[in-house]
């Protein structure tokens, strides 16, 4: 700690300074030199102020200043005299906490107890405690009436809030609880008050006061007279006649009535930083006189006598004017008809300003007047209270906190601000969606890797690294989940900037809220919105600190990676092709959905353009795969996958790789997503069928199919640790089988290779909890137990609300032999045909050809499994006569149609219906069928489209199975890259997704949509701006690369506008997909549709992102890739303009600069960004006017607007209030000379400041003085506003 030697020397030297003890001590100092160290004693004459211990060079009281103690933190000690027989006097020590002990000696004991005392009271802990005993006992006794010269007391939140609308309903509500929490947001104020003062004293210097005003609601309790802190103002500096901006507004729902006494208390704050005050006086008022009077002066009264005047300035709605002035009536005539009997019920308060009241009151008991500024203005003038339009924000928001301003424009009329900061609903709800898509992913691909079957070699031990890599993604997938759940269910919506370094919740952005400014002038009869949401970087924040560069660094380390791996390209085309297969069998199922509905309805005029896509899409499938591709992917699993015996099943034990994928039946691996919707709902088959299945609920239902329901975590967790501990033992039996080799003992190798698979190691056998165990199956066998048949619910065909429970569902099982892909194509291209001329038969064209899908080829030699070239054609036979046995999977003309022809009862005989010409039999798919005696067309179509359906299963099987063996041939290190540049990408885009998706339902929900914005939506897509103030130094770098990967990741989202249920109270989007394609249905009103057609617009965001750093580190970094980063951008956003003018749409009418109101805004706007990019092309540090012009530009367009820095608190909080204050001044002539004062109280006693408690419990930005110098001018923070805070 520094100290100031001359002033700490004149304290001292001051005779008129009283100090708390004086007197003699023997110090005793340690000095040392380089051979030498003893102890001195030293008596001197010491004075004890406070908690300082001042020492003098002599035994002179007169004598210069040596030191001084610090006594914080400081315990005296006495010590034992018999102990210490070396030191004469009475010793006694002083122990600090974080310093070495100093020991003290007087001469006599007497005065060692005194000097003892003294200094266990001098401590700030002790003061402490006093000063609160006194505020109890004066409460206590006078009821808190009396103001004291005390600090305010800043470290309580309720007194941070600018009305009561602003915390908790038990701290706001001083009366009564809030019956709805969230109803304030739409509920009229009963008045809103601005303050002003005059003729306040000075001090004893000469000195105007820095003045600010609290305003106190009594509490209306029978046993004590309390007043309560509501809201108070600003501050001031050295002024007599204040003019506060700060209003107050008074709501119902917060117990306010016409009868509330309130209390305004003037206070001269003397220091800023503990914001230490000393009274000035007050004045006391009931509620219903401020709300009669426009303008009340009223005098303030102390214990001095008067000391000036306080002026409060009101405006009402009008609706509640004229609601309280019927009840002020009716009250005023009961109070006159039952005057008489009622001399025990409190009088109604004085319902005008020229009445003599009691209020006003001083300490001598005179009675004072309430006065108005100027007698010849009427009672009530006709001014307004204007509340802005929220439409639905209360349902997509929580968790509001409102503060009001009232400025002046440069014509003299008043603009209304209200300031708004809410937390979003969806902030937990869309990352919980996220990771449902991302478990049911690495279900998938825990299923395809488990579907090879046990490889055989070096292979094996591959295997069991993907099984391992993904099963520690599914536990930490899991685990984010189920505590984002935790957090919805205690209903958490936003993520403290003190807790961004906890991994538990790192998929959750950090301090997401949103900020909305309501301006209004009436004057120029111009009113408007800024929304812009805040929110920290997008970011994978490590604890410790350590730093990997970001993910463009990753990303570029593994794209150097693949171009280094020959299969890497494959390893991506075969992802990329199941993708594709999955969503055009999914678009080809949803196709024959439609057409089996217009076939029930006998439209045969809208089935032919479905018929033609269907054919489209289903040739697109057909052409997606190579067979060379897939005839390497069979050949590779047929050359090492380990094939049982059947007579061997029951005799040998199971091997450890199929008793862990045995276990994966435990962990529910069911179908993903919503492309199993059309395969028959059965009861779950076991992956190795042998004996009784393992571990698996017998009560299974269609309805527990939910993602994720039920997942244990701890079975996640004691499986990957089996397949952990499983792999280090194939690792160490390599290395061993390779020192063997080399010593050649092939016999040893080989009895240890065959051990590897029949028993598990002895060093992890045991280590399974046991909550989850692995079960024997040869126990299970030994035990003869019935194996029970679960019920089958009946299935319904293409019903979408129905799905699979099946683990290989659209997966090969361990044991099954892969489907040869030319007879896959075979039955998807026969099935179409078929169903093609069916539907061509039925919309009258009998004689059209049947289609071909393809090409025809050369036939492909190729080979069974296990089957002998020799008996290939008899093996083929013999499977498919199987297959038709058990499922109408193989085309096959029915035998039997001439006696289902029989069978039908036709009713022919409406009058409407007209003959059909005979069907000609010129097609072999429709020979045999005979249109005037076909009645049913979905019973004709149903054989063909089920066919369809189980030929597309098979393929998509077959595509896993391919994507699986080139994953498999891929090196393990790139793996285990892969996967932790997947994880840190899908953290940084689940906290990007979550804001974007804050900012659209804010948009949807929270204004007013116009015939202009949904053709925006539906044309182009609206624009996002994120707003980055980090700098590229250190930590920040990383920050700075992951966000820049997660905002173009927001690119490739689809959204999609769909009708709210109009009881869900809380509309929350709805997201679908998966990570290569994700699509969000968002929720919007009725009303916000358009009527022309019911078509809902789906559209894309346009993201641009431009980041300056602003604070001192940026002076440090590099800005290079910044610079070319912003540029980008740039492009981006210009093109994104170009579209937009072509559309013709008007700039946004309320972002229009009202000096230049002739100009055209698209000139505007082009005259913008070319100003931008002068100032790109300039390359100078720190220019923060790019992000203003990027902010008018997008504010022009009606985008999406973001700001972000580390943990969206500090700078995040300057640059919002900032681009506040602009818009003030460009649309609503706030005057330029005003702008620094407004600033500063939006960020002393706006919401931003609200938002730092909230996410550090101080009131103070995270800014030290350095850090401070170094910020652009227009991001200081106001003195007494920042200090030391731990962010």
């Amino acid at each position: 700690m520094r100290f100031n030697k001359a002033e700490l020397a004149s304290l001292v030297s001051n005779p008129s300074t009283r100090f708390d003890k004086e007197g003699l001590l023997i110090i005793m100092e340690r000095q040392e030199g380089i051979f030498w160290r003893t102890d001195v004693k030293l008596e001197c004459w010491c004075k004890l102020r406070g908690n300082l211990l001042f020492y003098l060079k002599d035994k002179n009281p007169f004598s210069s200043l040596a030191g001084v103690f610090v006594l914080q933190d400081c315990q005296p000690r006495i010590q034992d005299d018999a102990q210490l027989p070396d030191l004469d006097g009475y010793v006694f020590d002083l122990d600090f906490k974080d310093s070495p002990t100093q020991r003290l000696v007087t001469h006599s004991a007497s005065d060692r107890l005194d000097w003892v005392r003294c200094i266990q009271s001098c401590s700030n802990a002790q003061i402490d405690l006093q000063i609160e005993h006194l505020k109890a006992q004066i409460a206590s006794h006078m009821g808190n009436r009396i103001d004291q010269g005390l600090p305010l007391p800043h470290d309580d939140e309720s007194l941070w809030t600018e009305d009561a609308t602003t915390a908790t309903a038990a701290t706001e509500a001083p009366f009564e609880e809030l019956a709805e929490p969230q109803s304030e947001l739409s509920e009229l104020p009963i008045c809103e008050t601005a303050i002003s003062c005059d003729n306040l004293p000075l001090d004893g210097f000469g000195r105007p006061p820095n003045p600010r005003v609290i305003c106190s609601v009594l509490q209306p309790t029978s046993d004590t007279c309390l007043w309560r802190h509501h809201a108070r103002t600003e501050l001031l500096e050295r002024t007599r006649t204040p003019q506060f901006l700060c209003t107050m507004r008074f709501l119902r729902s917060a117990g306010f009535g016409a009868d509330t006494r309130l209390r305004f208390s003037v206070h001269d704050v003397r220091e800023r930083v503990s914001l230490t005050s000393l009274p000035l006086g007050h004045a006391e008022v009931a509620l219903g006189v401020i709300q009669d009077a426009t303008r009340l002066r009223l005098p303030l009264s102390s214990p001095r006598g008067e000391c000036g005047f306080i002026t409060l300035a009101s405006w009402a709605p009008e609706a509640a004017a004229a609601e309280l002035g019927a009840r002020g009536a009716a009250a005023a005539a009961s109070g006159a008809g039952g005057g008489g009997g009622g001399g025990g019920l409190l009088q109604p308060p004085p319902r005008s300003s020229t009445q003599m009241f009691d209020q006003a009151s001083d300490s001598s008991g005179r009675r004072q007047k309430g006065h108005r500024r100027t007698q010849s203005l009427p009672p009530k003038l006709g001014v307004r209270l204007f509340v802005p339009q929220l439409c639905g924000m209360e349902r997509v928001c929580a968790n509001p906190r409102l503060h009001s301003y009232r400025l002046h424009s440069s014509l003299g009329a008043d603009i209304s601000v209200l300031e708004t900061m809410l937390e979003s609903r969806v902030c937990c709800a869309v990352p919980q969606q996220l990771l449902s898509i991302w478990i049911q992913r690495e279900k998938e691909l825990l299923q395809e890797i488990s579907g090879m079957g046990e490889l055989s070699g070096e292979w094996r031990w591959r295997q069991m690294n993907l099984l391992e890599e993904h099963l520690r993604l599914l536990k930490d997938y899991s685990q984010a989940k189920q505590n984002i759940q935790q957090l919805m269910r205690d209903g958490v919506f936003y993520k403290r900037s003190s807790t961004k370094t906890d991994e538990s919740l790192e998929f959750l952005p950090v301090n997401l809220h949103v900020q909305r400014m309501w301006a209004q002038n009436d004057t120029l009869q111009r009113r408007g919105l800024l929304d812009i949401v805040t929110v920290g970087a997008f970011t994978r924040h490590d604890a410790k600190g350590r730093k990997c560069g970001g993910l463009i660094k990753l990303l570029q380390e593994s794209k150097a990676w693949k171009l280094e791996q020959s299969n890497a390209c494959k390893v991506q085309a075969a992802n990329d092709a199941v993708q594709a297969t999955k969503q055009l069998r999914k678009e080809i199922v949803e196709l024959m959905s439609q057409l089996l509905q217009l076939a029930s309805r006998r439209s045969a005029r809208d089935m032919m353009p479905l018929c033609n896509e269907m054919v489209a899409k289903t040739r697109t499938l057909l052409n997606i795969w190579e067979p060379s591709i897939v005839e390497e992917a069979v050949n590779f699993i047929e050359c090492h996958r380990i094939i049982e015996e059947p007579e061997n099943v029951l005799m040998e034990p199971m091997s450890p790789f199929r008793k862990i994928t045995q276990q994966l039946s435990a962990l529910e691996l069911k179908s993903p997503e919503l492309e199993d919707f059309a395969t028959p709902v059965v009861a779950p088959p076991d992956l190795w069928p042998r004996g009784q299945p393992l571990m698996r609920s017998n009560s299974w239902h269609p309805s527990n199919a939910s993602p994720s329901s039920s997942l244990d975590i701890n079975a996640i967790d004691t499986l990957q640790h089996v397949v952990k501990c499983y792999n280090a033992h194939l690792r160490n039996l390599e290395q061993q089988q390779q020192q063997q080799q080399q010593l050649k003992q092939q016999q040893q190798a080989n009895a240890l290779d065959e051990a590897t698979y029949q028993s598990l190691p002895p060093s992890w056998q045991g280590v399974t909890p046991p909550s989850v165990q692995l079960i024997d199956l040869d126990e299970m066998v030994r035990a003869r137990q019935p194996r029970p048949h679960p019920s089958q619910p009946p299935a319904g065909f293409l019903d979408t609300k129905l799905m699979s429970s099946s683990p290989s569902a659209n997966y090969y099982r361990p044991t099954e032999e892969p489907e040869p892909i030319d007879l896959t194509q075979l039955n998807i291209e026969a099935s179409v045909m078929c169903l093609v001329s069916k539907l061509k038969f039925f919309c009258g064209r009998c004689d059209s050809p049947a289609i071909r899908l393809r090409h025809p080829k050369a036939p492909i030699k190729r080979e069974g499994f296990t089957v002998a070239p020799q008996q290939q054609q008899q093996s083929q036979a013999q499977q498919q006569q199987q297959q038709q046995q058990q499922t109408p999977d193989v085309i096959a003309a029915s035998s039997n149609k001439e006696q289902a022809q029989t069978q039908l009862k036709l009713d022919l005989t409406t009058q409407e219906a007209t003959p059909l010409p005979a069907a000609k039999k010129g097609n072999k798919f429709t020979d045999g069928l005979d249109l005037s005696l076909t009645t049913d067309w979905v019973a004709e179509l149903r054989p063909s489209m089920r066919k369809l359906r189980h030929a597309m299963d098979r393929l998509l099987k077959t595509a896993r199975l391919m994507h699986s063996v080139q994953r498999l041939q891929q090196d393990v290190r790139c793996n285990r890259l892969q996967a932790s540049i997947m994880y840190r990408r899908d953290v940084c885009f689940s906290q990007a997704l979550t804001a974007l998706v804050s900012a659209l339902m804010l948009r949807l929900w929270g204004s007013e949509l116009d015939s202009a914005y949904m053709t925006l939506l539906r044309e182009l897509g609206p624009l996002a701006y994120f707003e980055g103030l980090l700098s590229l130094y250190g930590a920040e770098t990383d920050m700075w690369s992951d966000m820049c990967i997660a905002i173009e990741d927001l690119s490739a989202v689809s959204f999609r506008l769909v009708l709210a249920a109009p009881s869900e109270r809380t509309p929350m989007p709805r997201i679908t997909g998966s990570r290569q394609a994700l699509e969000v249905l968002l929720p919007v009103p009725e009303h916000a549709l358009p009527h022309n057609n019911g078509q809902l617009p789906s559209f894309k965001i346009t993201p641009v992102f431009f980041n300056i750093g602003i604070n001192e580190k940026a002076t440090l970094g590099q800005t290079r890739e910044q610079h070319r980063s912003n540029l980008d951008n740039y492009l981006r956003l210009q093109q994104y303009f170009s579209r937009y003018r072509k559309l013709g749409l008007s700039a946004t009418a309320a972002a229009v600069d009202v000096n230049c109101a002739t100009a055209d805004p698209l000139d505007s706007l082009h005259s913008v960004l070319g100003f931008m990019e002068q100032q790109l092309r300039a390359n100078v540090t720190k220019d923060v006017k790019i992000l203003h012009l990027a902010e008018d530009a997008c504010r022009l367009m009606g985008g999406l607007r973001f700001t972000s820095c580390k943990s969206a608190k500090d700078r995040t909080g300057m640059a919002v209030t900032l681009e506040q204050c602009r818009v003030l001044v460009r649309e609503f002539q706030l005057p330029a000379k005003h702008v620094p004062y407004a600033l500063s109280t939006m960020r002393s006693e706006g919401t931003r400041m609200d938002n730092v408690f909230k996410n550090i419990g101080k009131h103070k930005y995270a800014f030290n003085l350095p850090q401070v110098i170094m910020l652009p001018a227009m991001y200081r923070p106001p003195v007494g506003a920042y200090g030391k805070a731990q962010t």
